[in-house]
């Protein structure tokens, strides 16, 4: 039962014993509330839900108030409304301001509640820390402003209480928060650090050398720390973990960040992200696949973002079978040979699903190929690939060799999107370029051009194929869906004349929207 219906429940005992318990309730009251003032202190608070059932109980009688209400009830709507809020401290302050008994009650369940003290960068930690209650600590800093130095600092040092660090974009030298940071924080329950610019090694002593036994979730963005493997080792309920742009100074192997993971049965979500192509594994130092593979039990969300040869060291040594969401990345190269991503791919019941639909998209910096059921919602994509090049021609050769690599996938696509997104760019390709990129999709029924650019690029391709050519590209093709189709050039194209002599006619149409 959550905390609405809780309090439902409540008040309606409440409710229903009103009248016999009315003459024992003093008509005024140092904490007597009358509807209208109810619902003033109610909007004030931000309720909407709770307001109203209270709001009902002073319209049964004038002698029922406020104080009618029973701690528990108010407990419960507290709890309903302040889940509602990041900031909590904005919403429980106010609510300790009304009366000395709300006051009680909020002090009274702290970890019900869940109060913290958010220390910001322009917070006045130390008289903050000196009026309320030895609460856990919250720490938000994304300033330029010198004076926050102080603020952190102060806060940082009581290493005890603080349960949350979130440092976005730190401008403050980070040997300044590391040397505060060398002691155990024993009750750090997340970790936040971003910093551009040239950013310092984290050393082996960073929050004592080990992780907090309370950590659940670490994001780093582009901080090296090349020790985390070693950091990780005591963290037994992290569940979260996000590298993001790991710089070449905190480079991590693929065998060190495999024996990682593994031991981290807790964690549900995984994003690893190189910052240059240059961190990549040694080629005379990669070994074969081992015979046995590390089972990561509780991960759903993998998301990668570096070069072809990292990611299938990787995954030649882990499997993930609860997996539903798979994102990677790859920095361009010359020749994509990837087997140990189609067999990890392979071992996982929700990305192995009959995909029957999959978009194209073509975009300045990078090309990306999406894979969802139209069975599921539209913004359920669980399985995409992502190139990083600028050029038209090599996005599409590059596609190509993924998409060859992934006949078991494509094999169940009956419908595929192109599209262009972003300015017009002179193209200079072959026609061929493109046919190597339709050619795996055998399944296809509809085919969809979004963009105009990319029909000027594609239309040439298709229209001049004819005799047995005409049939081996798209071969299951029905229907060709066009952004700036003209029907008088229905009949003039040799790959739709040789279509309709084969027995797999091709009908041009406008653009329909069937996603």
């Amino acid at each position: 039962m959550n905390p609405l219906q809780r309090t439902r429940k409540l008040i309606s005992d409440v409710l229903s014993s009103s009248q016999s318990r009315s003459n024992d309730i003093p008509p005024y009251s140092p904490f007597s509330t009358s509807p209208s003032k109810t619902h003033k202190i109610g909007k004030r608070m931000g309720w909407s839900k709770g307001s109203r059932w209270i709001q009902r109980l002073c319209r049964i009688s004038p002698r029922v108030t406020i104080l009618s209400l029973p701690d528990e009830v108010l407990l419960d709507i507290f709890e309903f409304r302040l889940s509602y809020f990041v900031d909590r401290v904005r919403v429980w302050s106010k609510l300790v301001h009304v009366c000395q008994r709300w006051r009680y009650i909020v002090f009274a369940s702290p970890l019900r509640l869940d109060l913290r003290l958010r220390c910001r960068d322009r917070t006045p930690v130390r008289k903050m820390l000196d009026i309320w209650p030895p609460l856990p600590i919250r720490i938000d800093y994304s300033s330029i402003d010198p004076q926050a130095e102080d603020n952190i600092i102060a806060a940082l040092e009581h290493r005890n209480r603080v349960r949350n660090i979130w440092f976005g974009r730190i401008w403050i030298p980070l040997e300044r928060l590391v040397a505060v940071m060398e002691e155990p924080f024993p009750e750090l329950e997340s970790l936040f650090l971003h910093k551009e610019g040239t950013v310092p090694v984290l050393p082996n002593t960073f929050l004592g050398g080990s992780a907090p036994p309370r950590l659940r979730s670490l994001n780093l963005r582009r901080i090296p720390f090349p020790t985390l493997p070693r950091f990780l080792l005591s963290s037994n309920d992290l569940r979260r973990l996000s590298l993001y742009r790991i710089p070449h100074s905190g480079y991590i192997s693929p065998e060190a960040m495999a024996t990682c993971v593994s031991a981290l049965t807790s964690l549900t979500y995984l994003s690893i992200g190189f910052e240059s192509p240059t961190s990549h594994p040694d080629p005379s130092n990669r070994r074969p696949p081992p015979l046995t593979r590390a089972v990561l039990p509780a991960l759903t969300y993998f998301d990668f973002h570096g070069v072809s040869e990292y990611v299938e060291d990787l995954m030649a040594q882990i499997d993930a079978p609860l997996l539903h969401h798979l994102e990677i990345s790859f920095f361009n190269r010359l020749v994509f040979d990837i087997q140990q991503v189609p067999r990890f791919i392979g071992h996982v019941p929700a990305l192995t699903m009959p995909y029957n639909s999959a978009i194209i998209r073509i975009y300045a910096n990078h090309v990306e190929m999406t894979f969802w059921a139209r069975s599921r919602s539209s913004i359920d994509e669980p399985l995409s690939f992502k190139i990083l090049c600028r050029a038209v021609d090599w996005q599409v050769s590059s596609m190509a060799q993924i998409c060859n690599q992934f006949s078991f996938i494509l094999s169940s696509i009956d419908q595929l999107s192109i599209d262009y997104v972003g300015s017009v760019r002179q193209v200079d390709m072959d026609d061929t370029q493109w046919l190597e990129l339709l050619q795996p999709f055998t399944a296809v029924q509809t085919l969809r051009i979004l963009s105009r650019h990319i029909e000027s690029l594609i239309v040439p391709a298709l229209r001049g194929l004819s005799g047995e050519l005409a049939t081996q590209v798209l071969p299951a093709l029905e229907e060709l869906q066009l952004s700036g189709y003209q029907a008088s050039e229905r009949y003039n194209w040799p790959f739709v004349i040789a279509r309709q002599h084969s027995d797999h006619p091709v009908v041009l149409g406008g653009l329909k929207w069937r996603r």
